[in-house]
């Protein structure tokens, strides 16, 4: 059983860290050529369910900055159009993280709700947008599957990041070594 997260600095620099570097795993592993054909559904975006994950279970081990950098990595990698993705992600979580002190005390569906409205948003507004300008989107069933799954596997990303690094929720009152309130 994972030990909870004390809130250290040096543990959560090494947390910081660790969910830098799995995004930068899971942007990578998206450019791998796997399937050379046109999909009729699309899997999930491990990239905004993780980053959903972090920033609502611990929004000071997921920054603002880093998310911003790392969806900006990902559209150029991904060749996205610059920024629209990185923006409406990082909007869309800074809101999120707002909300998770609220959230401690609640049951786990009330925050995988609140994801999958976040998620949803994300996707929509990205597919809208994209609509909007007249630049090339993929067909309405794919993006609905892509919001589908990504939402069905938040569960499955919440239970691995709270079994292999310890990441659970704030309980209420907890403090940190220095006596701040998490």
């Amino acid at each position: 059983m994972a030990e909870p997260i004390r809130a250290s600095a040096p543990r959560r620099w090494a947390l910081r860290a660790a969910y830098a570097g799995l995004c930068l795993v899971l942007i990578m592993g998206s450019l791998l050529p796997l399937q050379t054909r046109p999909a009729l559904w699309a899997g999930p975006d491990l990239l905004l369910c993780l980053t959903m994950v972090w920033s609502l279970r611990r929004p000071e081990l997921a920054p603002l900055p880093v998310i911003a950098g790392i969806f900006f990595l990902a559209d150029l990698l991904q060749m996205r159009p610059p920024g629209l993705m990185a923006a409406l992600a990082t909007f869309v979580v800074h809101r999120m993280q707002r909300r998770a002190r609220r959230m401690r005390d609640r049951a786990f569906m009330t925050e995988w709700v609140t994801a999958s409205l976040g998620i949803m948003l994300v996707l929509m507004g990205y597919w809208v947008i994209l609509g909007l300008f007249l630049l090339d989107r993929p067909p309405l069933p794919v993006m609905l599957s892509q919001l589908a799954a990504t939402i069905l596997v938040y569960p499955l990303l919440a239970g691995l990041s709270a079994a292999l690094f310890g990441l659970r929720r704030a309980a209420l009152g907890e403090v940190d070594s220095l006596g701040h309130r998490l």
